[in-house]
C-alpha cells in the first residue's frame, strides 16, 4: 500500500525532474508517434514537456490540447485518419523538387493545413499560456540564423503560428515571413528537437525518432537515391550531435527509433493504421529492454507507476 507519506516522496521526486516527451519529425510516419505514445500513457509515462519538430509538433500540440491520456491519442487517431483523406501532401511535388532548388511552394496547400488544423482547435487566436495541462514547445528553422526557432517560450505567442512553421516544409508548405527571416520546417536544423527541449528546462527525455533513410522520395532512380541518403545523414548527424550535448549536460535520453518496414513515404498517410500498431509494438518493446537492462535507475526517464513500485517495495 502506498501510505500519504511515500506518495509525498513520489511527488518530491516529480517535481525535481521535467519529463519530456521529443518527438522527430518524419511527415506521415508521425502515425508511429501514435502508436508509441498509447504504450508510454499505458506504462504510465506522464511528460511534463511536448516538444515536437514537424509532424512531432502536430502530434504534440494535439496531445496538448485535445488530453496528455488515453483520449488524446484516440483523437490523434482520427485525425490521422481525416489526415488520409484530406490528401495534405502532394507526392509529385517530390520529384520536382529534384529538379530545382527554388521551387515555389505550394500556396494552396499551406492555407489546407491551416484550415485543418483550425477545425481541430488550433485556432488563430490559440496562445501557448492558455495551455495549462502541459507545457508545449514547437520548433522551427530560421534560415538566416541557421539555428531553431522554439515556440512557447513566451505565453503569447501563437500556437497556429507555431505548428506551421514547424511544418513548412517545402516545397509541400510555404515559410512564415516574420521581422525579415524565413522560418520553415524545424527539420533543417533540429529533426530530433533534444537541444530545443534542453532549453525549455527538459531534465529528463524520451526521444520518439522517425528518421529513416528510406523514407522520403521514390526510390526509382539514382538521383532520388542520392537525395534519401543526403536528407537522412544530414539529419542523422543532427540527432547524433544532440544527444551527445544531453550526455555533457547529464540529461538523460531514452531514444526510441521508429520505423517500418517496408518505409512510408513522408506524404502517404493513408498506412496510418498499421504505423500505428508498429509504433505501440515498438515502444512496448523498448520499454521492457529499458527493464531488462536495469535502466530505470537514478538519472534515468521514471514513470509514475514504477516510482510508487519501487517505494511501496521499500516501505513492505
Amino acid at each position: 500500500m502506498i501510505t500519504e507519506a511515500n506518495r509525498d516522496g513520489v511527488d518530491e521526486v516529480m517535481m525535481k525532474t521535467c519529463l519530456a516527451f521529443v518527438l522527430g519529425g518524419g511527415g506521415a510516419r508521425g502515425a508511429l508517434q501514435v502508436g508509441a505514445l498509447r504504450a508510454l500513457l499505458e506504462a504510465g509515462y506522464q511528460p511534463d514537456l511536448l516538444v515536437g519538430t514537424s509532424i512531432g509538433s502536430v502530434n504534440a500540440t494535439g496531445l496538448a490540447l485535445w488530453g496528455v491520456n488515453l483520449t488524446g491519442v484516440r483523437a490523434l487517431e482520427l485525425a490521422y485518419q481525416e489526415a488520409a483523406v484530406s490528401k495534405l501532401m502532394d507526392p509529385r511535388l517530390a520529384r520536382f523538387a529534384l529538379k530545382t532548388m527554388f521551387l515555389h511552394s505550394d500556396q494552396r496547400a499551406s492555407r489546407q493545413v491551416a484550415k485543418f488544423l483550425i477545425s481541430k482547435g488550433v485556432t488563430p487566436d490559440l496562445r501557448f499560456g492558455q495551455i495549462t495541462n502541459v507545457r508545449l514547445g514547437l520548433i522551427g528553422a530560421d534560415l538566416d540564423m541557421g539555428e531553431p526557432v522554439i515556440y512557447g517560450m513566451q505565453p503569447e505567442q501563437s500556437v497556429l503560428e507555431g505548428v506551421l512553421a514547424s511544418t513548412a516544409l517545402q516545397p509541400w508548405f510555404s515559410p512564415i515571413e516574420k521581422d525579415g527571416h524565413s522560418i520553415v520546417d524545424g527539420g533543417a536544423v533540429s529533426c530530433l528537437p533534444v537541444e530545443p527541449a534542453m532549453a525549455l528546462g527538459a531534465t529528463e527525455i524520451i526521444a520518439l525518432d522517425l528518421n529513416d533513410p528510406n523514407g522520403m522520395l521514390d526510390l526509382d532512380n539514382r538521383q532520388n537515391w542520392y537525395m534519401e541518403k543526403l536528407v537522412y545523414s544530414v539529419t542523422r548527424r543532427q540527432t547524433v550531435i544532440e544527444m551527445a550535448l544531453a550526455a555533457e549536460r547529464n540529461v538523460p535520453v531514452q531514444h526510441i527509433l521508429l520505423k517500418s518496414s517496408p518505409p512510408v513515404p513522408i506524404w502517404d498517410f493513408s498506412k496510418h493504421r498499421e504505423l500505428i500498431r508498429v509504433g505501440y509494438e515498438t515502444a512496448r518493446q523498448s520499454m521492457a529492454d529499458w527493464l531488462s537492462r536495469d535502466r530505470f535507475m537514478q538519472g534515468k526517464a521514471h514513470s509514475r507507476i514504477f516510482l510508487e513500485e519501487q517505494l511501496h517495495s521499500k516501505a513492505s
